[in-house]
Order: C-alpha cells, then sequence, then structure tokens
C-alpha cells in the first residue's frame, strides 16, 4: 500500500465530516435567511437553537461516516470511479436522512422545519461530493506527477498483457505505470527491474502459466512485500462466488453460479414486483396513448408477442408494442412466411452485428410509430407485465431468441443462471453498438458480480440514457 494511498484514505474522513458539518450549517442560516423567512416564518429557532443544532448535526454526520465506511467508501484506492462514489455518497446521506425523520418520529418535540431538513439533504450530498472531487483531482495530478503511481511488472505473455499495457499508457489517472514485461518468468530478470525502477505489484497475465514460474512470482513478491494479482484460469473463473460447507467432518466448498440467491433472491423480486407495480399505475396514461397511435398507424394487434429464453433456458412469452408492420412480425399469424423470408433476406445483407444476433438501422420493416417508440424504448414498456409474471426482472441479462441460443458456445450458457431483464449491463454500456461477445461479457460479469447496489446504479445510468441513447435500434 502506497503512502499516498494511506493519506489520501485517512484525509477522506475528517474531510467528510467538515462538509456534512458545512452543509447542515448552511442550511441553518439559510433557512434564516431573509428570503426564506418572508416566506415562511421560523418557527424552530428558540427550541433549537444553533448551538444545539449543529450538536444534532454531528452525531447524525458520525452516523453518516460510519455508513460510508460500510459501503467501502474509505477503501485505500489508487483512484475511484467517480459515478460509483456519487451514488454510494448519495446512499448514505439518504440513509442518514432516513435516521432523522425516524428521530422527529419518535420525539416530535425535535424541531418542526421540513425545509431545513431538505436543504441540509441537498447541500450535504453537494458538499461532500465536491470535497471528495478535489481529494481526487488532487491525487489525479500527483499521479501525473508521478507520485502515488503503481509500478507493475507484466509477467506472461498473451492478450491480457497486451490489453493492461495499453490501457496503463492511455489512462494514466488509473495510477499505474508498467515498468516491464517479462515473457520468461526469471528471478534475475525481476530483480534487475526492481533494482532499477522499483516495483509495487506484479501482474501475472497468463493462465497457463506453469506452476514453477508462478512459484517465482509469489517467492519474489513475498520477499519484497509487493503486491501480487494475476488473471485466473477458467476454474477459478467459475470460482468467484465460492461457499463454505461441512457434512459431518468432511469440509467442503461449493462453487455457486451467482451472488443472487437467498435473501438476495427474495430482495430482487420484491422490488421487481413492487416496481413493476408502481410502474404500470404511473405510466398507464402514456401505454393507453401509445397503444392508441399503433393501432391508428397501421393495421394489427396493439401487442406483439415473442419466444425467448429466460432463466435455466425455460421459454416465455415477451410482450412489446408491436413497431413493425403486421405482416412483417416474424412468429406471429399476421407473418407467416413472408415475415421469415424478410428476415432471412435482411439478416444476409444487412445484419450490423457479429455473431447470432440481429440488429440494423433504417430496418424498413418498421412503422412511423414504430421508430419513435423504439427510439424513445417505450416499445419495451410492456415488459413490465413479464417482471410482475416472474418471467424477467427490471434489471438482468438480455432475453434471448432461441434461434440464437442455438448459435452460443459453452462459456455463453451462463447467460441462464437469472432471470434475463429489461435493462442491464449493455444496454448501459451501449446496446446495440456492441458487439455479441461484448454483450456477453457484460452481462456475464453482472450476474457473477450482481448486488442491489449494482442494480440501483444501472437502474439510474438506464435512465439517463434514455433521453441521450445514440444506439437504439
Amino acid at each position: 500500500m502506497k503512502r499516498s494511498e494511506l493519506f489520501f484514505g485517512a484525509m477522506l474522513v475528517p474531510i467528510d465530516f467538515m462538509m456534512l458539518l458545512t452543509a447542515a450549517a448552511a442550511a441553518y442560516y439559510v433557512r434564516l435567511s431573509e428570503l426564506v423567512r418572508g416566506l415562511r416564518p421560523v418557527v424552530f429557532e428558540v427550541d433549537l437553537p444553533f448551538s444545539q443544532y449543529m450538536q444534532l448535526a454531528s452525531i447524525v454526520s458520525f452516523v453518516i461516516i460510519f455508513v460510508f465506511a460500510a459501503q467501502g467508501l474509505y477503501a485505500m484506492r489508487v483512484t475511484r470511479k467517480a459515478f460509483d462514489e456519487v451514488t454510494q455518497i448519495f446512499s448514505g446521506i439518504s440513509l442518514g436522512l432516513m435516521i432523522i425523520i425516524l428521530g422527529i418520529f419518535l420525539r416530535a418535540e425535535l424541531f418542526q422545519s421540513r425545509f431545513i431538513l431538505i436543504i441540509a439533504y441537498v447541500f450535504a450530498f453537494l458538499f461532500v461530493s465536491f470535497g471528495r472531487a478535489m481529494i481526487r483531482e488532487l491525487q489525479h495530478v500527483l499521479l501525473q506527477r508521478g507520485l502515488g503511481v503503481h509500478r507493475v511488472v507484466l509477467a506472461g505473455n498473451g492478450p491480457f498483457a497486451t490489453e493492461l499495457a495499453a490501457l496503463f499508457t492511455k489512462n494514466p489517472d488509473l495510477g499505474y505505470v508498467v515498468v516491464g514485461e517479462l515473457s520468461n518468468v526469471e528471478w534475475s530478470a525481476l530483480q534487475h527491474i526492481y533494482d532499477r525502477h522499483g516495483l509495487d505489484e506484479v501482474i501475472q497475465t497468463n493462465p497457463m502459466l506453469p506452476d514453477e514460474d508462478n512459484l517465482v512470482l509469489l517467492d519474489f513478491s513475498e520477499q519484497y512485500k509487493i503486491d501480487y494479482k494475476y488473471v485466473p484460469n477458467i476454474f477459478e473463473t467459475h470460482a468467484i462466488n465460492v461457499r463454505y460447507r461441512q457434512i459431518g467432518t468432511v469440509p467442503l466448498l461449493e462453487l455457486s453460479r451467482t451472488s443472487l440467491d437467498g435473501w438476495g433472491r427474495i430482495a430482487k423480486r420484491v422490488i421487481d414486483v413492487v416496481g413493476a407495480s408502481i410502474g404500470i399505475v404511473l405510466l398507464s396514461p402514456l401505454l393507453l396513448l401509445v397503444a392508441a397511435l399503433i393501432k391508428r398507424d397501421s393495421k394489427g394487434p396493439v401487442f406483439y408477442t415473442q419466444i425467448r429464453a429466460g432463466r435455466t433456458m425455460m421459454p416465455f412469452e415477451i410482450i412489446k408494442f408491436r413497431s413493425m408492420y403486421a405482416d412483417y412480425c416474424v412468429g406471429t399469424k399476421y407473418g407467416g412466411k413472408k415475415a421469415e423470408r424478410k428476415y432471412n433476406e435482411l439478416k444476409g445483407k444487412a445484419n450490423e452485428r457479429s455473431g447470432p444476433l440481429f440488429k440494423m438501422r433504417n430496418d424498413p420493416r418498421i412503422t412511423k410509430i414504430g421508430r419513435i417508440i423504439r427510439k424513445l424504448r417505450i416499445d419495451e414498456l410492456p415488459q413490465l407485465f413479464n417482471v410482475l409474471r416472474g418471467e424477467m426482472s427490471l434489471i438482468g441479462p438480455r432475453p434471448h431468441l432461441p434461434e440464437e441460443i442455438a448459435q452460443y458456445a459453452k462459456v455463453h450458457r451462463k447467460l441462464f443462471a437469472i432471470k434475463p431483464g429489461m435493462t442491464g449491463m449493455a444496454q448501459v454500456a451501449g446496446n446495440a453498438g456492441l458487439t455479441f461477445e461484448e454483450e456477453a461479457k457484460l452481462d456475464i460479469a453482472y450476474i457473477e458480480n450482481w448486488s442491489l447496489r449494482l442494480d440501483g446504479v444501472l437502474l439510474i445510468k438506464t435512465l439517463l440514457i434514455l433521453i441521450s441513447d445514440k444506439n437504439a435500434v
């Protein structure tokens, strides 16, 4: 661990605390300002003077600091992703607000200003985010000057070594600089790099590296107290989620396909049901309007159903608003052979995706209204009913067509470990702009690293790109 990381990690605690107190004080004085007084008289000033108010703010700030710590916001890292950090700050401060509201509920005499709660909540988020942005910017400046940079050696040839070397060179803000690349692992070569440049990390980039070479890397790292990272082999990749079991006196390790199990699976289902129900109620005027426009625009049904494969490859009928002319809808009574011929023709000549998936821009089968609702992703809103029925989730991998599955490789079977989703990693990362392999890697990463927080981040990102996604087809 670099001293600079220890320093910045330790500095974050007092800075966050100071920003929280500053936000509380600013909210108090904004409430007492002449402008706000003119709109709404102050009734809490006598019962809650500034000194007592700041004592309460200090207690709440300590609670939020503990929440931040539980979320990993004080983990020692080279750099942090700004978006991930901001979402964690938002959730931590939101929990702090809930605690305050609970306190007000239990002790109604605390104080009566709802305005000060709201403005303190907003200020806290802004101030803490600003303070951390300044720290992050200072880290980046120091990294550019070589302070706090992790000097790494890449051991092993192959695509992973090439990819990491290019990534570290292109993104110096990551805080890594490659001081050596070894195709053959030898102690003398490692010693030469260490003596000349110094070393902070050894990264083994070849999953097939012989055991004797791995032992050299491990022994060298242990002797010089250097961090050691490695690219896992196929078995270790499947062992990402491991559970310890003991039957009698026999210890066992159980390989889990995903962390989405047990209470996590229950919580995700509850969120799906509540979210889908609220979505259907709030969006019902829009759903009715779109249905009327589809009926007016072209002949045929309002909805288009299609067989997709869900969890464990179980088939189900996905529901969408019809965006194509009815006689071009494959797999419906309106389509028939004409629809299949057109589909095969376009797939053979105009497919813009590599792999088994078919996507194209300016599809001639799409209606005028269909282009609009596809661009705005409104055509997928009826999938909320699939979520209610338990066939899909709000967040998850892309639902798959049976004819696509027939072309999948063995590694792609992991995509069926959980329910498909209305949105997910692929949609957030680029959707139609991604190759099939890129999309599959993202969905598998989601399955292996699932968490409720990740679902929240993906949902927020989905809402943000709805108005700016240029890859919608």
